[in-house]
C-alpha cells in the first residue's frame, strides 16, 4: 500500500522592523510514510533537496550539546548527501543519546539575503520528527553573541526568533520522512549572516529521542551578491537542468536499484560535483548517459559523457560500493580535461585521485574513508591513496588545492611546480608531511 501524508501547513506572522506592515513567515511541513519515503526526499510542496550555494559555503558548528558518536559530524547537515534508507545513523547528524538536544550555529560567511530554509529528517521511529526553534541575526546588534550556549536566551543576545518547528503528529507513530520549508510571503526571510537551530528531543521516555537530521539547506544569495538578481542572470550550476539517461535494458533486474537508489543520487550529486570543480569559462555537459552492460568487464569506465558499467559487478555490489563507483565516474564527466600545453601531461594518478577525492571525502560517509599505510603508500598510487593525500593538503595547507589543480588540468597548464606555488611546498615535501601525520595518528 502506498501512503502519503501531507499533514500540516502553518504560518507564523512576524512584524517587519520599522514598519506597520506584517509579513508572514510561511512554514510548510510534510511527512512521507511507507513506500513514499525514498532517498529522493520528494514531497508535494516542500522542495526536494538540492545543492545550495549559500549553505555549501556556510560553516556549521555545535554551540551546545554533544554529537552522538554513532552518527555523522555536523558538516553532514550541508554536504548534499542524503541517507539511502530510513535507519542509517552515519548519514545523519543527531545529538547524543539521553541528552535533551542542543544548539547548532550556522555562519553564512557574510550578510546574505535568505529566501528559504529547508530541513530534512528520516527515521522509522521517534527520531523522525523535527522539533527546533530557528533564530537569525545579522551580527550587528549591541551585545550580540554569535555562539549563545546553555543558559543564554538568544532573543536577549541579538537574535530574532524566525520559527518554532514541531512536526510530531498528534496521534500514531512518529516514524517517517519529514520535510520542513521556512519561507516568507514577501520573498525573503531577511538579510542575515547567522542562523541558530535550537534542537530538542522528540520524547524522553527512553534515550533515543534525538532527531536524525539528514540535511539543512539555506537558499539565498551568497555574501556580497546582488540581493535582487536581474532576469538575464545565468543560473548557478546547482540550478541548471541536467539530463541523466540510464540504460539498464541488458540488466533489467537492476531496475529497482537504479530507479530508487542510483538515479536520485546521480541527479542530486551531478550538480554538486559541477559546483565543486569550477573553472573560468567552463560549462559542464548538460546531458550524460549511463549504460549497464551485461558482458562489461572491470567495474566502470567513462568516455566523454558516456559511462559504461559492468552489469555483473554492479549486481554483486548493490549493497556495497556500487553507487559510489558511479559517483566516481560522474567526476570524470565533469573533469573534461583537454589537451595539455608545453609538453606537460596531466598525471593519471592525479586525475583519478581527484575523482576519488570527491567520492570518498565528499560523497561517502566518514566511516569508510581510506587510511593509507604510511609504510607502503605513495602519492602516485592513485585512487584512494591520492584522494586521502589531497584531503590532507586541503585540510592543512590550501583548502582550494583540488579546485586549483582541477582548473589547471582542465585548461592544459598543469605542471608539478604548481604544488609549491599553491602551498609553499613541493609535492614530495607535502607527502613527507602526510606520512609523518599518518604515523603519528596510528
Amino acid at each position: 500500500m502506498r501512503l502519503r501524508s501531507v499533514w500540516m501547513m502553518s504560518t507564523l506572522a512576524v512584524l517587519l522592523l520599522g514598519s506597520a506592515v506584517r509579513a508572514e513567515v510561511k512554514i510548510a511541513i510534510e511527512r512521507n510514510e511507507g513506500e513514499n519515503a525514498t532517498p529522493a526526499f520528494k514531497f508535494a510542496t516542500v522542495p526536494a533537496p538540492t545543492a545550495s550555494v549559500a549553505a555549501s559555503r556556510a560553516k556549521f558548528s555545535i554551540v551546545e550539546g554533544e554529537a552522538d558518536e554513532n552518527g555523522g559530524d555536523v558538516d553532514l547537515l550541508h554536504d548534499g548527501r542524503l541517507p539511502e534508507e530510513e535507519d542509517q545513523p552515519d548519514h545523519n547528524f543527531f545529538f547524543a543519546a539521553g541528552s535533551a538536544g542542543g544548539r547548532v550555529a550556522v555562519d553564512l560567511g557574510g550578510i546574505t539575503e535568505v529566501r528559504q530554509i529547508n530541513s530534512y529528517s528520516w527515521h522509522p521511529d521517534t527520531r523522525g520528527p523535527q522539533v527546533y526553534k530557528l533564530y537569525a541575526a545579522d551580527g550587528t546588534a549591541s551585545g550580540f553573541e554569535a555562539r549563545p550556549g546553555k543558559g543564554t536566551d538568544p532573543e536577549k543576545s541579538g537574535w530574532k526568533l524566525l520559527a518554532d518547528i514541531d512536526t510530531r503528529p498528534k496521534n500514531g507513530s512518529l516514524g517517517g520522512q519529514y520535510g520542513v520549508s521556512i519561507s516568507d510571503s514577501e520573498g525573503a526571510l531577511g538579510k542575515y549572516r547567522y542562523l541558530l537551530f535550537e534542537m530538542s528531543a522528540t520524547e524522553h521516555d527512553d534515550p533515543f529521542g534525538n532527531t536524525f537530521y539528514s540535511e539543512i539547506y539555506v537558499v539565498g544569495s551568497p555574501p556580497g551578491a546582488e540581493t535582487t538578481a536581474p532576469a538575464a542572470t545565468k543560473p548557478s550550476a546547482g540550478e541548471q537542468k541536467y539530463e541523466i539517461v540510464i540504460d539498464y535494458s541488458e540488466m533489467p533486474e537492476l531496475k529497482d536499484w537504479v530507479e530508487n537508489r542510483l538515479r536520485p543520487t546521480l541527479e542530486r550529486w551531478y550538480p554538486i560535483i559541477v559546483e565543486t570543480l569550477p573553472s573560468e569559462n567552463y560549462t559542464a555537459p548538460r546531458r550524460l548517459t549511463v549504460t549497464f552492460e551485461k558482458n562489461g568487464r572491470g567495474v566502470a569506465a567513462t568516455g566523454g559523457t558516456h559511462i559504461s558499467c559492468a552489469g555483473r559487478w554492479f549486481k554483486a555490489n548493490l549493497e556495497g560500493e556500487a553507487v559510489g563507483a558511479v559517483v566516481h565516474e560522474l567526476v570524470h564527466v565533469v573533469q573534461r580535461y583537454g589537451r595539455t600545453r608545453g609538453g606537460h601531461e596531466n598525471p593519471g594518478w592525479l586525475v583519478e585521485g581527484v575523482a576519488d577525492y570527491i567520492r570518498w571525502f565528499k560523497y561517502e560517509p566518514p566511516a569508510v574513508r581510506p587510511h593509507p599505510d604510511p609504510a607502503k603508500a605513495r602519492y602516485t598510487d592513485s585512487y584512494r591513496v591520492t584522494a586521502a593525500f589531497l584531503e590532507y593538503v586541503a585540510a592543512t595547507k590550501d583548502h582550494e588545492i583540488v579546485v586549483r589543480l582541477n582548473a589547471a588540468m582542465r585548461e592544459g597548464r598543469y605542471r608539478p611546480e604548481l604544488w609549491k606555488e599553491y602551498t609553499g611546498q613541493t609535492v614530495d615535501e607535502l607527502w613527507a608531511d602526510y606520512v609523518a601525520h599518518l604515523r603519528a595518528v596510528k
